[in-house]
């Protein structure tokens, strides 16, 4: 396996083996969890964008984690990983810092958003 699919197998366990330490969710926390996703999704879509197009000097990344031109399954991979870590850890933090975490990180996401439609990104799957 490569280093990256291992590093996405593992992170997808430590997040299945977290949630027996889970606070309480509510139907808020389910809403603001899926306002994170829907621009998780968009920055993937994005990502995709650039990864079909790196190799002709247009784009690259600037995440190291992917490298400067990522396939398609590393991009999926990471994603995957990263959509699940999120989840997983907003289900363990404290309900007061749970909406402190999901709002940040939905801040982020919409930069990056942002700022790859500006540069003439588009969602791409």
């Amino acid at each position: 396996m490569a280093r990256k699919q291992v590093l996405s197998v593992s992170l997808f366990m430590i997040v299945l083996l977290s949630f027996h330490n889970a606070h309480a969710w509510s139907k808020k926390d389910t809403y603001w969890e899926s306002a994170y996703l829907l621009t998780h999704i968009a920055d993937w879509g994005q990502t995709l964008d650039i990864a079909s197009q790196c190799q002709t000097g247009a784009y690259y990344e600037t995440n190291p984690i992917m490298g400067r031109c990522p396939s398609a399954q590393t991009v999926n991979a990471y994603f995957i990983a990263t959509g699940l870590l999120h989840y997983g850890a907003a289900h363990m933090l404290p309900p007061k810092y749970r909406r402190l975490f999901q709002a940040g990180t939905i801040a982020m996401e919409l930069s990056y958003i942002s700022n790859n439609a500006s540069i003439g990104l588009n969602v791409k799957f």
